[in-house]
């Protein structure tokens, strides 16, 4: 049997990005919305969507906060293979600097429902996530910092790519929950991250060396305690001897 995965989809405002990509072979999709059923049903051609994805089988939930997406799951459906949330944003008048907090809370949220090989696909427009792609680019302060807010939960940027609005089969973009001047989508990028590697940790070494007649230990920096350990590198006894002009010349 092939294996089902499982797409959710964050702070969707009229569910037309959610509806274009339910149906897909061997996909399964959970869109949300972080407003009311009632409140979204009523706007645009959001209720069309909503019917749509129920039709397909996809599961659509309401009143869903993307920083806390543990507490919305049992434990058993906390598992997804891609996370999508385009074009967040907190609201009309807020800053770079709450933006960014709002994406940092939703990417610790995010690690703790994706799987180990898990993407999350983030959109934002042009220039808001302070990468090289960003054409033109924000001075670092002004953008969001997306690679660095997204670090500190553990992901890395492995791709970044244009958001092709126009590619997407019925997709129309909304503004902030749901309004119907939409964010500006063109040169759009979609901005893929995935888990990076844990960090090794590595407990700190002593060596021991006699040095003319005396006994000196000195702890190894830990940039140097793998290749110590590292079968590639060279074995080095810290037992040995160490020649007392060499350490001189260090």
């Amino acid at each position: 049997m092939e294996a089902v995965r499982r797409v959710l989809l964050l702070g969707e405002g009229n569910f037309s990005f959610a509806a274009s990509l339910c149906g897909a072979a061997g996909t399964y999709v959970v869109a949300t919305c972080y407003e009311s059923e009632e409140e979204v049903s009523g706007r645009g051609r959001a209720a069309e969507s909503i019917r749509r994805l129920r039709e397909r089988g996809a599961e659509v939930m309401f009143s869903v906060d993307c920083t806390k997406l543990k507490d919305y799951f049992f434990p058993e459906k906390r598992e997804f293979d891609c996370i999508y949330f385009n074009f967040p944003h907190c609201g009309r008048k807020a800053g770079v600097v709450k933006n960014r907090e709002l994406l940092a809370h939703f990417f610790r949220s995010s690690a703790e429902v994706l799987t180990e090989k898990g993407e999350v696909h983030v959109a934002l427009c042009n220039g808001q996530g302070g990468t090289p792609a960003d054409q033109p680019r924000r001075e670092w302060h002004n953008s969001w910092q997306i690679v660095a807010v997204a670090a500190g939960a553990g992901f890395i940027l492995s791709d970044v790519h244009p958001f092709k609005a126009e590619t997407i089969h019925g997709y129309k973009c909304t503004g902030y929950r749901s309004q119907d001047k939409s964010f500006c989508v063109e040169g759009a990028l979609n901005h893929i991250f995935t888990r990076s590697m844990p960090l090794l940790y590595f407990k700190p070494m002593i060596c021991k060396i006699e040095l003319e007649s005396q006994k000196v230990s000195f702890q190894v920096p830990e940039v140097l305690v793998d290749k110590i350990n590292s079968k590639s590198a060279l074995i080095l006894d810290c037992n040995l001897e160490i020649n007392t002009t060499v350490l001189k010349t260090c």
